[in-house]
């Protein structure tokens, strides 16, 4: 076999190997009950079909909401309930569609990119980077909680943009003009999923300096300035349509920003949120141990990428790099509180483009493939092992527990319900009470001490449920 045709080959190999990887990572999450937001989301869901409200109310809200993400969620928990009747396997095999969607649309982004940057085997370089975007652990939550499918309709639709702005470069006549239209369009849909997809236009500037600079024609001109108008035009009607968030997405500088960059810098080396807590809050010795198993794999997946294939990039391609992930992640680093893997879902997407370039053709691209495999393996069943305070071990632990209270439900209403933990609770909340007892939610009353008269529900800090009537 010529060396050429060899290495295609094990590029093949390679993206076969995290094919697989991929399949076996996410297709347990299948299986993930409904858990906190979701129970929220569901609720509100059905109640707002059962109204008879139009479809587009939720585009155009009565009353201020606490985020604008209409299509991502309002939209998207009425198709739940209404086409999936409220089915928990069925809407997790919705997540998983829209994540094989979402990195279908990376791997169509590095197919032109590769394409505009005149790279060999373009079609072996969209491959690997959609495989080894799939196979990320930041997939982790949007795979295994409905209620962050907004993560992967704000990767498809951004990369869907980006893929459209590229492409417009290299065609003419009607084609370029369909494709420039279709990108504020995406805009438009991918504001509508989530807050960060303003740093579109941003991202838009990097990825054409990515690909070659170049004096732009009037038309990517003129579309550029649609997108910032689009983002603004957003701006605005966010404002009208939203309450004060919580703290914990508060923007602000100060000690947090450290630790979000520490953050950031863990997503990227696909370890997975539940080490960072054990290491910081936990267990720190397991914790750290974790964290060596998942990042010292990906950062040699990283090196012998970019180390060996160093000179296939332009001076600029390797300072868009950096300047493309970090603003991609720009309004995390300012949190308040909240940090999680799913927040690099668009950072990451142009260094895997990158990574999948640096190995395309070459005996490293199966030894990659692996290493990528087994951090990700390791850290995502690493996370579904945990019981709580792990979040899929305290979802276990929801479901349950409501399983066990639907066979032996309230003696009468209203129901209290007294909780030592709140953040174990939290993955039943009130709403998932009335959703699966099937009892209306302002008749639930949760509170640290049970009242003096009338049933009451104990849920002690672990987690032990049992029925106290008071006196």
């Amino acid at each position: 076999m010529k060396p050429f045709a060899r290495n295609a080959t094990l590029s093949w190999l390679a993206v076969s190997l995290l094919g697989v990887a991929a399949f076996a990572l996410w297709v347990p999450a299948l299986w993930t009950p409904f858990w906190g937001d979701d129970y929220v989301f569901l609720h509100g869901a059905h109640a707002t079909n059962a109204s008879g409200a139009p479809w587009w109310s939720d585009f155009w809200p009565a009353s201020p909401v606490r985020f604008w993400r209409p299509l991502s969620q309002e939209a998207y928990w009425r198709f739940v309930d209404a086409v999936l009747h409220g089915n928990a396997f069925a809407a997790h095999g919705a997540n998983l569609a829209l994540h094989v969607s979402a990195s279908l649309g990376v791997a169509l982004l590095a197919l032109r990119v590769a394409r505009a940057c005149a790279w060999a085997g373009p079609g072996r370089i969209a491959a690997l980077a959609g495989v080894a975007y799939a196979a990320l652990t930041m997939h982790l939550l949007p795979v295994h909680w409905v209620a962050a499918a907004n993560t992967a309709l704000l990767t498809l639709f951004t990369a869907l943009a980006l893929a459209a702005w590229v492409s417009a470069r290299d065609v003419r006549g009607i084609t370029r003009v369909a494709l420039l239209t279709s990108v504020p369009v995406l805009l438009v849909l991918a504001l509508l999923c989530k807050e960060s997809a303003a740093l579109t236009p941003g991202l838009m500037l990097v990825v054409a300096a990515f690909v070659g600079l170049r004096r732009p024609f009037k038309g990517e001109i003129a579309t550029w300035l649609t997108t910032v108008v689009v983002v603004l035009a957003w701006l605005v009607l966010r404002a009208r349509f939203t309450a004060n968030t919580d703290a914990a997405y508060e923007l602000s500088l100060g000690g947090h920003v450290v630790r979000n960059t520490a953050s950031f810098a863990a997503w990227l080396l696909n370890v997975p949120r539940e080490a960072m807590r054990m290491a910081v809050a936990g267990d720190r010795l397991p914790g750290l141990a974790w964290i060596a198993a998942t990042a010292l794999p990906m950062l040699a997946a990283w090196a012998l990428a970019f180390w060996h294939s160093r000179a296939a990039l332009a001076p600029r391609q390797w300072l868009a790099l950096p300047l493309f992930a970090v603003l991609a992640y720009a309004p995390y680093f300012l949190f308040a509180w909240n940090s999680y893997e799913y927040y690099a879902a668009v950072a990451v997407i142009l260094p895997i483009i990158a990574l999948a370039r640096g190995i395309v053709d070459t005996p490293r691209a199966p030894v990659v493939a692996a290493l990528i495999a087994m951090s990700s393996w390791i850290a995502v069943e690493g996370t579904r092992r945990l019981d709580h305070p792990g979040l899929i071990g305290r979802a276990r632990w929801a479901e349950a527990t409501l399983q066990a209270l639907e066979r032996q439900p309230p003696p009468a209403l209203p129901l209290h319900v007294s909780v030592a933990d709140e953040q174990r609770f939290y993955a039943i909340g009130a709403w998932g009470l009335a959703w699966r007892l099937d009892i209306p939610l302002q008749s639930i009353g949760i509170a640290r001490e049970c009242p003096t008269t009338g049933p009451c529900l104990v849920i002690d800090d672990q987690g032990v449920v049992q029925w106290r009537e008071a006196h």
